[in-house]
């Protein structure tokens, strides 16, 4: 093949708009202590669209034991929505 082809194939790959973070599987836990999904979080905060951590935090009991989900809280807040 044709050097040129495929430096135009590699190029092709900047034009590809980013995917979008990944939306977590229901059942992913976010919080072991207390056995909290993502479907959980969802549900609990379906109608702002996003995460309210104080509401699921009173409402879950999320982060109320080894506070390792909020720990991490980065790596799923994104996620949830």
């Amino acid at each position: 093949m044709d050097k040129d082809f495929l430096r135009q194939i590699d190029d092709l790959g900047a034009l590809i708009p980013p995917k979008d973070e990944e939306v977590l599987n229901d059942d992913f836990l976010i919080c072991e202590c207390f056995c909290v999904s993502a479907r959980d979080i969802r549900t609990a905060c379906e109608s702002q669209g996003k995460v309210d951590l104080e509401l699921v935090q009173n409402q879950l009991s999320l982060g109320q034991g080894c506070q390792g989900c909020i720990k991490r809280i980065d790596s799923w807040i994104e996620k949830i929505f």
